[in-house]
């Protein structure tokens, strides 16, 4: 299928790669279907989760194991049931970015993370129990 997007015009995207929000995200509830693009290759971030039903929705993500140490969410069984997980089932989770002018101050938020179930294509966006920060910066400040 051809999905229109915001920042890499038309794209051609197999329909198993549409990545299903049965909830929405928190603020975008009425949108449940993304891709995720990644320009830089396969399983390198910045990624773009890109809706496939309005061009403009787009957010830069990030996966938040390759930007802190232990990262490890707690999940609510509300949202294991939102994206179908049994034992066994991988889970990959990755966080929202805020990408200011200067990008160097760009922050991902821990605190609210996107699960998917990567083996049935169903996400949900989460609050974590733990104490995550909401605005944890991607780029270390220099003379630090």
């Amino acid at each position: 299928m051809i999905v229109k997007t915001r920042d890499f015009g038309e794209q051609t995207v197999s329909e198993e790669k549409i990545i299903n929000f049965p909830a929405g995200l928190f603020a975008f509830e009425e949108q449940h279907r993304f891709i995720m693009l990644s320009p830089l290759g396969e399983n390198v971030f910045p990624a773009w989760l890109q809706s496939v039903d309005d061009e403009d929705l787009c957010f830069i993500v990030y996966d938040p194991e390759q930007l802190t140490d232990n990262y490890s969410v707690t999940i609510d069984g509300e949202s294991l049931s939102a994206v179908g997980s049994k034992d066994g089932d991988k889970l990959r989770y990755l966080v929202l970015a805020v990408v200011p002018e200067e990008y160097k101050n760009t922050t991902v938020n821990l605190k609210s993370p996107i699960i998917i179930n990567t083996e049935k294509m169903l996400a949900a966006q989460t609050i974590a129990a733990e104490n995550y920060p909401i605005k944890f910066p991607i780029f270390q400040k220099e003379g630090m």
